[in-house]
Formats: structure tokens, sequence, C-alpha cells
């Protein structure tokens, strides 16, 4: 489990308190009523920010952890620093809130200082995050107003759940919308021009005629790898191989003794033949020739099982078949793949 910001420690929690008030303090005497009237809202603020910064450690603690990304996000707002971003972020992803989690890492990385102390984190975090989301990329330099399913879009960049998502805008006071359907880790560029950019121009004089405006093409991005699929966990392999190993280990001992025991008993024919001795040695040769034939299977069984245990384990891909008789001869299990 990832921590809160170092900064939530007591000893950075009361480091940053302080910045907070230090930078709300006047930096020296005789200044103008103005600019003391801004100082002092400032410093409302920063008190704010500390407050806001505190009920969020406390809420974090106590386990709640919405209230406590809520109030991380007021400090921020009021104070904008780095530290109360990743509070926020990991708050949310405890939340259970990916997407805002997502989001809130992404603005960590946009605004924390190459040095910051959590950034190699937030970054492993976000990439996780990532594989179970959707990415929209809003390219919108003429746009206002930009939502993003009714909410206000900050920045370029929005991580979504997966599922379909509505990007909205004002260009030129003209509305714009895109609908856009994302999977779990896709990547959709989106751009917001006024539809009649791609109109055609107005008619020039004949002498003269003037090309059409092109239409503003989209950003081009390359398209974004499908996430690793999951490897499918087979909790009845293991034991299935465990006893399928026994099983032939016990076959083939089994096996041993009968083959000692036909043999024996076809000396002891060879010694004074009888009716009795003759039919006795048949029964134990056919006894063997069957465990013959179940060893061998359940050899070729464990041996599939433990292709198929090893390529799971290594990413490989085994395919595990019946081959047919070759020259009459019996037909036998075939475990192909790769590892």
């Amino acid at each position: 489990m990832l921590p809160l910001a170092r900064s939530v420690s007591r000893k950075r929690g009361a480091a940053l308190v302080a910045t907070l008030a230090a930078l709300a303090a006047p930096a020296g005497g005789g200044i103008r009523a103005a600019d003391a009237e801004e100082l002092e809202a400032t410093k409302e603020e920063r008190g704010a920010a500390t407050r806001a910064f505190e009920e969020g450690e406390r809420a974090y603690r106590a386990g709640d952890f919405a209230r406590a990304a809520e109030r991380f996000e007021e400090a921020h707002r009021r104070a904008p620093h780095p530290a109360p971003l990743w509070n926020a972020a990991r708050s949310w992803e405890k939340a259970g809130e990916i997407a805002r989690a997502a989001n809130g890492y992404a603005r960590y990385l946009r605004e924390a200082p190459e040095g910051a102390p959590d950034r190699d984190e937030a970054g492993k975090a976000l990439a996780e995050l990532a594989t179970k989301l959707g990415r929209i990329e809003v390219f919108a330099p003429e746009a206002e107003d930009v939502k993003v399913d009714d909410l206000p879009l900050e920045g370029t960049i929005l991580y979504v759940h997966p599922g379909t998502h509505v990007i909205e805008g004002r260009v030129r006071g003209v509305a714009v919308q895109r609908t856009e359907e994302l999977e779990a880790g896709s990547v959709r560029s989106v751009a917001l021009v006024a539809e009649s950019a791609a109109e055609a121009p107005e008619e020039a004089p004949k002498e003269a005629p003037k090309e059409a405006p092109r239409p503003i093409p989209k950003q081009m991005r390359p398209p974004a790898k499908p996430a690793p699929a999951p490897r499918t966990e087979r909790p009845w392999l293991l034991p299935a191989l465990a006893v399928g190993g026994a099983a032939t280990v016990v076959s083939a001992g089994i096996l041993v003794w009968s083959g000692v025991d036909t043999l024996a008993a076809l000396d002891d024919f060879h010694a004074a033949p009888s009716w009795d001795k003759l039919y006795d040695g048949r029964d134990k040769q056919l006894r063997t020739n069957v465990l013959l034939g179940v060893s061998f299977g359940l050899g070729a069984i464990t041996g599939a099982l433990g292709s198929y245990w090893l390529a799971g384990r290594s990413g490989g891909e085994v395919k595990v078949g019946l081959a047919p008789p070759v020259l009459g001869g019996p037909g036998f299990v075939l475990a192909t793949g790769s590892f």
C-alpha cells in the first residue's frame, strides 16, 4: 500500500503548515493600504488551506477517504502545493474512485517539480490505473466551456471509466459535441472545432477564384497498445499435477513388480510345464500389459499437465491433444507449444 505524501507525517506536515503560514505573513513594513488588504486575503486563504489539509489528514486516519480527498483538494485550491494533490489522489484510490485518482496523479505529475519525492510512486500508480480506464485527449484550441459528461475539463487529458462519454464545448459561439466509446486501456483524441470550418468558402470573383479553406485536422496519435491480458489463475492445476505424478509413480512400481512376477511364472512353467501354470502365467502377462498401458497413459497425462503449468508460469502457450497411431502402434498424448 502506498503511503500518503511524506508531507503528511508529523515532521513534514508541520513543515508544510509552517510554509503556508510563512507565505501568508507580510514580507516587511511600510506597504500600501491596497497591498495590505491583498496580503490579508492571502493570509486568510493560507489559514483555510492549513485547516483543510489538517482535516484531510484526520479523515484519512479515520478511514473516511472520500472526505479526506475533498479536504486535500480544498487545501490545494486555497494554496496550490503538490503535496495535497498527491494525498488527494491516494485518498480517491483508497475510496475506490479510480478515475478521480488517476486524474489526481496526472495533475500531480504536471505540477510537481522534477525532484518531488513522490513522482516515481505517482507514475507507477497512474500506469497501473490506466490499464483499467480509458483516456480522452481533447484538442480544442478555440473552444470555451469544454466539458466531459457535464463536468468541466481541466487541462487537455482526462481518464474515464470504460463506456460512452460526451465531450462538448462552444467554438466561436457554436455548440460542438462529440461522443466517444472507450474500452479499458484505450485512448481517444477528440477535436472540438466549429462545423462551419469545414464548409465550402464563399463564392469569389470569377477571375480570381479562391481556394477552399482546409478543415482543421484531428490530432494524430499512434494507436494505443492494448493492455496485456491478465493471467488466468488455475488453482486446480497444481493439485492435479501432484495427483497425476503420484499415480504415475505408484503405477510404475506395480508394473515393475508385475513384470518380475510374470517372468518368475514363466521360469516356473519352463521348469515343470502344466496347464495350471500356463493359465496362471497368461493371467499375469495380461495384468502386466494392462499395467504397462496404464503407466504410459498416466505418464503422458502428467507430462502434459506439467507442460501446461510451466507454460502458464512463463506466459507461453501449450496445446494438448491425442496423436494418431504410427505404423499400427498405439496412440499417445502430445503436448506442443512455446515457453
